[in-house]
Parts: C-alpha cells; structure tokens; sequence
C-alpha cells in the first residue's frame, strides 16, 4: 500500500471490504494480500487461540495464518490445494483460499457431526446419522447431482485412488462404492452391527472388521481378499479398533485401544502381519495410529505425546512430547511428512521419513495474517532431530527382583553368614527386568519373534516359550543378542504366542506373552493359471503361490465355481461349446486370501474335423434337416465319396443303415458341396468310439 497509487488503494479497499463480508458469515478474519506459502506445508488449528496457521514443511516454520474466535470447534480437511474447515457442532463448512489467506465461500450443510471426504476435486459430505450422501465441488462448496440415502449409521467414509467413496453401512455389514453420486453394488465385509473402518492404503481400501478380526482388501479389479488378524483385535473397546483414514505405502496400523494397547500392523503388500503392545499408562487413551515409511506413531492424550515405534527393527517403542500437558494430539500424514498438532496449545511437530523433526510455534504471529506484514526471514538453520532417541532415559531397575520364577529375593544389601569352613558368600546377584516389546511377525511357514533385552542385572541367555508345538531357532539366544527368535512347524490354523525369557543366576524372569500370531500368511495369487478346452468343459492347471502348503485350497469363480479345490489342477464339465469362458481363482488358507486373481479363457469353439462320407454305393445318401432319417437338406449322388466338414456330433433318432446293417444314435452336423445338415454317423467314415468320438465336440446350439 505504501508504494501503490491511489487507485490501487481504492482497490483493495473494495476487495477488503468484500473478503470481510464473505469471512464474517464464518467467523475466520481477513488476511494481508499477496501472501507466498510453502508447497510442502499444512495447515494446523489452534482451539484456545481460535487461529488456523499455515507451517512450512521442510522448515517447520509458520508462514501464514487466520484467525477465528477462541474456543470454537474446527475441524480443517485439506488436500492439495484445497484447504476446508469444518465446524463440527452447527454443520457450516469453509473453503480458505491459501493464496490469499482468505475464507472465500461458505455453505451450510446442516449437520453436526458431518464427515467431510475430500481427494483432489471429488469430495462428499456425509451425515452418518440420517445415511445422506451429497457430493460437494471442494471449490464453490456448491452440490453436485442428487443427494444419496443408505441405512443409517454409516461409519467413516474415505476416498481411494480412483475417486471412489467407500462408506462403511454398519446395519449391513457392509461398505458401499460410490461414484459420481451414483451408488454401486455393496461389498460384504461382515455381519450386520459389526464395527468396520476404512483405511486407504495406496490407493486401495482396507476394510476393518473389530469383531470379526478381519482386514478386507478390495482390489483395483474389485477383488476381495482377506487378512485373519489376531483374536486379540476383537478385544478393542467400544467403537472398535482405530485405523487411519489414508497410509502412502502398503502398511496398516490396526490399534486395538482398551486393556491391551495391541497394535497390529498389516502389510497388503506381502500379507504378513506384525503384532507387538504398548505399556501406556491407560492404554484407553491412545488415538489413532498413523504410519510413515515403517515407523508407526500413535498419539497418546494421557499424557500429550506420541508413541513412536519402528515396526522393521522392533524393540522398545520411544517417547516424543507434542503437548504442554495431557490432551488430545491430531496426527496425520500430508506431504510425505507426518504431523502432531497440539489443537488446544501452541506446540506441534512436523517429521520426514527418516525421523528427523522440527518443532513448529504456531503463535508466531510475524508472519503474513489478517493485520500484519512479515519482516525478513533468515533461512531456517536449525538442526533437525530424531524421533528415535527417548528423550528421558529409562529410571534404573528396582533392586529387588520380579517376582516372576525368582529363586530367592535377595535383600537391599549384602547380609553376612556365621563363620564357617566355607568361603563368605558375595551378595545376592539382583534381578533384571523382563525382556520387554515383544513383537511376532508372520511369515510363510514361519514367526519371527523379536524383544528388548532386560535392564539391569545379570543375563546369561533368552530361551522362547511358545503356546504350542513347533521349533524355536535358535534355542537360546546370547545375553548381547541378537534379540530375536524364528519359530517354524506351527499349524497355519492355530495362534501362537511368544513369551521370551530371560535366565539369570537367581532363576527366570519372563515377558508378557505376545499377541497371537499364524505361522503363516494369507496366500498371494496363483501363477501360471491355463485353461485347455474339452468337450463341455475345460482341464485348469496352475502354479501354487510362493508359502502354500498343504493347508492352502483354491477358489474357483466365473465359468465355474468350487471353493474348496486341493492341489494344482481341476477339471470342470457342464459347460456350453461352442463359447468363451473366463476362470478366475484364488488362493486362501486360515490367514486369508489375496484380492488379487489369477485369470484363464478357454474357447470352446467346435474343432472341426475333415472326413469323407461312407457307405454310398447301394443309393443316394440324403442329408438331414435335423438328427434324424426325415427330410432333405441335400444329397450326396450314388457312389460319390466326398470330403465334409463335420462341425460336431448329437444324438438324436437311431437310424440302421441297409447297406451294412449298422445303427447308431449320433448324428454329425456337416457342410458339404451338395448341401448342409446331418449325416448319421454310420454314412461318415469318423472315428469309432464313444461321444462325441474325438476330437469332435457335442453340438450344444
């Protein structure tokens, strides 16, 4: 404004004007003009400031912001360039515009509580109460088409790779495809009343059943797969377990809030599944987990925090403060990066892929907002940290032992015996912790199971104890590790669990018991799948999947359906010549099955034959309308021996030939110079045996 004309301020003046109307129906001020946010950035939300604040990335560093009135509830729904807030007690939604860090449109939509989906330009908004579903332009807020109505309650609808609303309709056990508006046919995904969340893991939704310990894979070609995930999953408190609303790569975290803290993570890339617990203060309280790169980080509102663990290497899960203080943390993945945001304080984390974190001030207020214009910035030259240090250091062990398979409990200090031949005993040896952060990761024919080794005391080995038969290598392992067992000849169709224990001089102390794992994973797609055509039918062979075993069946769909097929080939009859059919099969064991589908054809076209015409010396040979000795389509002149295509063969009337006195009941369909129609098969030189004699095909048309 200083260094503009007249004009200009006249201009922006309008405009001003303009922009406070538009932000006043939402409550959000007006910000200064030409402001230039990061691309890598997110917008965070501040409950007690009422302020929404736009923070760099890569820097970690506030570069814009808006403000609102403190104490409100706002709820912000971002995606590329569109930026959305949500209030979640009246309904009203607001499209902030970044460039200009402006509210520029606001709608209401009528309803607490509303979901709001939003991937690029396809967005919904849903009432989870009523079961109405409107698509929305993310850019005016203005609707499109009519408004869809399924049975309500509906769970947490998410957006995949395709632009595909997936919306959970828990009456129905249930998750329905929505596109466009237009409702396709539903997925069955459980029982009615079970609880379901949706997770979009690259691209693809991964449905989660709580009851059932179910994860449903829905293909790109709707293919659906299943994961059995532990028994423990089904344990989760009221409202089920939590999953994300979107991961980048192929892992889920599955938490299982309640008694346990059991975090479960799925990889839809290979099937396995990888279990381990959290000793937090109240499990009750841990929220949604959320995964970048390997690295799983569930928020803690017991105490302000998020809980960071590595689920490649394992071992004890690390601490990294968020709040001032206990409450809640909203964490999510945007960018590539993941962030914690403090919504009631002025703290939040940003973090890249390899851990390293910058701390954000969202009460920097020295940056381009509704009444300030920034100072110069010096390049941020702050030194990022890693998430995989605990900030505080473990206290030490208590000096008197765990009362776990202890053999004695020594005294706080030494004690000393009445003299004797015998030398003076040295002190009591003091116990070690409990192996800690037992993890059990399946495998193909396999579990591979890895803890933190104890704390404190003397630790001469590791031996594994395990709920059921099978062989544990190695047999124990050495007090410096490595920390980690593989169990193998488990039956696919049971769990186990895996307490490590830890031997001392004075006795044994154990960790608590994993959650259970299969010593397998579900089966991925068969290889190799052919279909050689037959008559009526088709002869399938295939090539099993990399870990099938004994356990593992087929499913056969399309043409033909079996669900229980053993080994590599199967025969199927009953089916038309004549046509094309599609086979798909599947592979599945007490692990679940692979969403993906190995595809075969088999043409039964009619393999027609060249043969000559027989028995045509005594008479003309007439050629038949239908399969039986009436009518004429044609004739073959006395004495003429031809070569005619025979189509393939059916039964029909028995004819007795006067010639050789021969019958049959087969007749051939046939193309010849002197008409089309049947012959019997006495007047066709084909070959002798059986129907259709081979390699002719019955006519089924």
């Amino acid at each position: 404004m200083l260094r503009g004309d007249r004009a200009t301020a006249v201009i922006a003046g309008v405009a001003a004007v303009i922009l406070v109307a538009a932000a006043a129906w939402f409550g959000v001020g007006v910000s200064s003009a030409n402001p230039k946010l990061a691309d890598v950035g997110a917008w965070l939300w501040t409950k007690a400031r009422g302020k929404i604040v736009h923070v760099n990335g890569l820097s970690g560093e506030v570069d814009g912001y808006l403000d609102d009135k403190a104490g409100r509830q706002l709820r912000v729904v971002q995606d590329g360039g569109n930026v959305l807030l949500v209030d979640d007690r009246t309904g009203y939604v607001s499209r902030v515009e970044p460039s200009q860090l402006t509210v520029t449109e606001t709608r209401d939509f009528g309803a607490a509580g509303m979901q709001l989906a939003m991937a690029g330009d396809t967005a919904y908004a849903v009432d989870p109460a009523t079961g109405k579903v409107q698509q929305i332009d993310p850019a005016t807020l203005d609707t499109r088409g009519a408004a869809l109505t399924l049975p309500a309650p509906l769970g947490a609808a998410r957006i995949d790779g395709g632009g595909r609303l997936w919306v959970p309709v828990t009456a129905r056990g249930q998750v329905v495809p929505v596109t466009n508006g237009t409702a396709a046919s539903p997925v069955k995904v459980g029982e009615p009343g079970e609880e379901l969340s949706i997770t979009i893991a690259g691209g693809l939704p991964v449905v989660v059943n709580t009851r059932a310990a179910t994860a449903t894979i829905i293909g790109s070609d709707g293919g659906v797969g299943e994961i059995t995930l532990p028994k423990g999953v089904a344990q989760a408190a009221r409202g089920g377990a939590l999953t994300p609303a979107t991961t980048e790569g192929p892992l889920v975290p599955i938490l299982a809030p309640g008694d346990s803290g059991l975090l479960v993570v799925i990889d839809t890339g290979s099937n396995s599944v990888l279990s381990t617990k959290f000793t937090a203060a109240d499990p009750a309280k841990l929220g949604v987990p959320q995964v970048l790169g390997t690295k799983v980080y569930v928020p803690d509102q017991g105490s302000g925090s998020l809980i960071v663990w590595d689920s490649a290497a394992g071992g004890r899960p690390t601490t990294l403060q968020v709040a001032q203080r206990p409450g809640p943390v909203d964490v999510f993945v945007k960018d590539g990066l993941l962030w914690a945001n403090d919504e009631n304080g002025d703290k939040a984390v940003v973090i890249d892929p390899e851990g390293r974190k910058h701390d954000v001030d969202k009460d920097d207020s020295d940056v381009p907002g509704p009444s300030n214009t920034p100072k110069p910035r010096p390049t941020p030259r702050t030194e990022p940290t890693r998430t995989d240090t605990p900030p505080d250091q473990e206290p030490d062990p208590d000096p008197v032992p765990d009362p776990v398979k202890t053999s004695e409990r020594p005294s706080a200090t030494p004690t000393r015996e009445a003299p004797s031949k015998s030398p003076s005993p040295t002190p009591s040896a003091t116990a070690p912790s409990a192996p800690g952060a037992v993890t059990a990761r399946s495998g193909p024919g396999k579990v591979t199971v890895t803890f933190s080794p104890s704390n404190g005391g003397e630790v001469e080995r590791y031996t594994l104890r395990t709920s059921g038969d099978g062989r544990s290598t190695p047999q124990s392992a050495d007090a410096d590790g490595p920390f980690q067992f593989e169990f193998t000849g488990g039956d696919c169709a049971n769990e186990y669990t895996f307490t490590v224990v830890a031997h001392w001089p004075g006795g044994e102390v154990e960790s608590e018991p994993s959650a259970g794992v299969r010593p397998c994973v579900a089966p991925g797609s068969p290889t190799g799948f052919a279909a050689k055509a037959r008559n009526r039918g088709a002869e399938l062979t295939w090539t099993a999947p990399e870990g099938a075993d004994d356990a593992t069946t087929y499913e056969l769909t399309g043409a033909a359906t079996n669900s229980a097929i053993k080994g590599t080939s199967f025969t199927v009859d009953g089916l038309k010549n004549n046509q094309k059919h599609t086979f798909k099969l599947k592979a599945r064991n007490a692990a679940g099955e692979s969403p993906d589908v190995a595809t075969a054809e088999a043409d039964l076209a009619y393999p027609r034959q060249q043969y000559q015409n027989a028995s045509n010396n005594d008479t003309n040979t007439l050629i038949r309308p239908g399969p039986s000795a009436s009518g004429e389509a044609g004739k073959i002149p006395q004495g003429q021996y031809i070569t005619l295509t025979v189509i393939c063969q059916v039964k029909g009337t028995s004819y007795t030939d006067s010639s050789t006195g021969k019958s049959s009941d087969i007749w051939n369909r046939i193309e010849s110079q002197y008409g089309n129609g049947y012959l019997n098969d006495t007047l066709v030189a084909t070959p002798d045996g059986g129907f259709p004699e081979g390699p002719l095909f019955e006519c089924t048309d």
